[in-house]
């Protein structure tokens, strides 16, 4: 049983993995005092959209190339309140390209930030089997005081707050276990984190007319399937989407990338190597194979993770 509590802990380390796509799932809860810290580089680019029907056209219409890059830093953390109860918190300071014809339009700032808790819920639905867990991951997502209304923008500018619920199993003793998560993310009109400007008359670059637009909830969902090659090396299989209840009806604007009804499902694969105990080197790709209203791009992320254990 020692030995797949161990197996069950290392799938801690891929926490951070994929803590930039804030609907990933996860089943297990630090334990209590332990601590979990990555910091994640992206390079995610696009030249392509999913518009609102589901069919792909260029993301400019002006420019041929990449027309969009995001090359943003992650800070993820994590804390273990209790055996049950994990503090979870994601800072992320955004770098945002995007051409249109010979226009550049950059933005760089703190984004929003998502705080929340991860509750384990095998004591309460008298789960004993060690191979299972399950877990709720309630968070809230608010904007850091940026301008939502200049262009690419730091994020859409209002508060979301999101459940989801997570199953895990470890196949112990083979090296391989599978997560999934289902959730829903409610999309407020809170705009009080965030400000506006005015554009002047006869426009500005990079400000677009603060619309406040109504985003429509999500349902949120997740698989992930990992194995390890020997003690040193971490293989990842993921799949993540974000589906809107309402239906796209309209496209977003390329210069300000705010879908405000998504739907798309993401897959990609992650490796991480652990050269010393607790230390972790990643990186983690997704693509895009089904939009509709959201950008058709290539996800990189390159992260360092560290996990300090409690004093026995």
């Amino acid at each position: 049983m020692g030995r797949n509590l161990i197996l069950l802990s290392s799938c801690l380390y891929l926490l951070a993995m994929v803590a930039p796509h804030d609907s990933s799932a996860q089943a297990w809860p630090q334990r209590h005092g332990h601590t979990y810290l990555k910091l994640s580089h992206s390079r995610v680019v696009a030249s392509q959209q999913w518009d609102f029907k589901g069919e792909k056209r260029p993301y400019s219409e002006n420019f041929s190339g990449n027309a969009f890059l995001d090359r943003s830093f992650y800070l993820y953390g994590e804390y273990g309140l209790t055996d049950n109860v994990t503090l979870v918190a994601l800072l992320p300071f955004k770098r945002l390209t995007v051409r249109d014809g010979d226009l550049e339009y950059n933005t760089d700032g703190l984004g929003s930030v998502t705080v929340g808790l991860r509750v384990g819920l095998k004591s309460f639905l008298k789960v004993r089997a060690p191979a299972h867990a399950v877990a709720v991951n309630v968070m809230a997502t608010l904007p850091t005081g940026y301008t939502r209304n200049l262009s690419p923008s730091l994020g859409p500018g209002q508060a979301d707050f999101q459940a989801v619920v997570s199953y895990g199993y470890s196949f112990y003793p083979l090296p391989f276990y599978a997560q999934a998560g289902l959730g829903y993310r409610v999309r407020t009109a809170l705009y009080s984190f965030s400000s506006a400007d005015s554009c002047p008359t006869g426009g500005m670059p990079g400000c677009v007319e603060d619309g406040r637009p109504e985003f429509g909830d999500e349902w949120l969902f997740s698989g992930e399937l990992g194995g390890w090659l020997g003690h040193h090396a971490l293989v990842q299989v993921l799949t993540q989407g974000v589906w809107s209840n309402l239906s796209p009806e309209t496209g977003f604007n390329p210069i300000n990338p705010v879908p405000t009804r998504q739907r798309f499902i993401k897959t990609g694969a992650g490796l991480t190597l652990y050269p010393v105990s607790k230390l972790g080197l990643s990186v983690l790709y997704f693509a895009t194979p089904f939009g509709r209203n959201t950008i058709d791009s290539r996800d990189w992320f390159f992260g360092v993770e560290y996990q300090f254990n409690a004093p026995l």
